[in-house]
């Protein structure tokens, strides 16, 4: 059997369909599992030891200027259509994934039904639909469609991996987990409303009685990581820049990950660590890691808007108060 899995973006969104990919390889160990991804992000899903083969896209390179890229378009094409998939599952639900999905020999091209689809035009790129029942978690989402696709409605447990990484990788991670720190800490998210204010993060880590671990992505978050370390003095260390799949290996090492609803927690949520997160304008019951060993505080709305997923206004509330009171 071979089976395309088309989640092009985001990091977190591709990380929230993995268990995917373990249920795939318990129903078929020897299938074929090929993934769509972005070529920014292909590192995280080379990385997954379930995937045979990535297909990189570049579509904001690509969006406007088809022709002067055509030639990368068409590699692409080449590529996607030297398999005949049996079945070919499009996890992203939006314009850009159907015309991704309209590219394959795919026999049956599984997605969302129309009540559930992202966008209502890539359900014309799907012959075979299905709508998740409201109110579950978005890893359980996923499952749910490929689960259905196979006529399979019992309940799955999802399980832990490791990413593979490097031989250095190997000894960096040795090198990092015979220090005693054993608390990871990842305070930044893509977006600042999600993130907690540093005076009530600190309160938090003050609860804590372990050393520290500060993790970063960008130049922001390794200002406000540098921060919080200089304030634990010995009780912190800041990490250099690690690469995802030595970050999800050093999660597995640690006690707790402490977390925003970010690209970090949803990486650690694939490890048995312990996690405690902070969510406000987005629900952490769709996208809390799932297990009685994660933890969450859900902040309240002074506004009392209501929300399923994400607030309307994640992006352009002025003032936060969900997480910052």
């Amino acid at each position: 059997m071979k089976y395309l899995i088309v989640k092009s973006s985001s990091l977190g969104d591709i990380i929230h369909a993995f268990p995917v990919l373990d249920y795939l390889r318990e129903k078929c160990p020897e299938a074929q599992i090929d993934w769509v991804v972005e070529a920014s992000f292909a590192e995280l899903v080379r990385a997954h030891p379930s995937v045979d083969r990535v297909i990189c896209v570049d579509t904001k390179k690509w969006r406007g200027k088809l022709w002067k890229n055509s030639r990368e378009i068409r590699a692409f094409r080449r590529e996607i259509q030297s398999e005949s998939y049996d079945l070919a599952f499009d996890l992203q639900g939006n314009v850009k994934s159907g015309l991704i999905l309209s590219q394959t020999k795919a026999k049956k091209k599984i997605g969302f039904g129309w009540k559930t689809v992202a966008e209502w035009p890539n359900g014309l790129f799907t012959n075979c639909k299905f709508d998740p029942p409201a109110g579950k978690n978005i890893r359980e989402d996923y499952l749910y469609l490929v689960q259905k696709s196979f006529g399979d409605e019992s309940p799955y447990q999802m399980s832990d991996m490791i990413l593979k990484i490097t031989e250095e990788e190997q000894k960096v991670l040795s090198s990092l987990l015979a220090k005693p720190h054993r608390v990871l800490v990842c305070p930044g998210a893509a977006w600042p409303n999600k993130q907690l204010s540093y005076e009530t993060l600190v309160s938090e880590l003050n609860k804590q009685t372990a050393s520290f671990f500060f993790a970063w992505g960008t130049e922001e978050e390794r200002t406000l990581s540098q921060k919080l370390c200089d304030h634990f003095g010995e009780r912190g260390e800041l990490l250099d820049r690690l690469s995802l799949p030595l970050l999800q290996n050093l999660m597995r090492g640690m006690d707790l990950v402490v977390a925003m609803d970010s690209l970090p927690l949803h990486l650690a949520g694939t490890t048995p660590t312990p996690t405690l997160s902070f969510f406000g304008p987005s629900s952490a019951k769709k996208y809390a890691p799932i297990g009685d060993h994660h933890h969450f505080t859900q902040g309240e709305c002074p506004y009392n808007i209501h929300f399923e997923k994400r607030c309307p206004k994640l992006r352009i509330c002025p003032t936060g108060k969900c997480l910052k009171n």
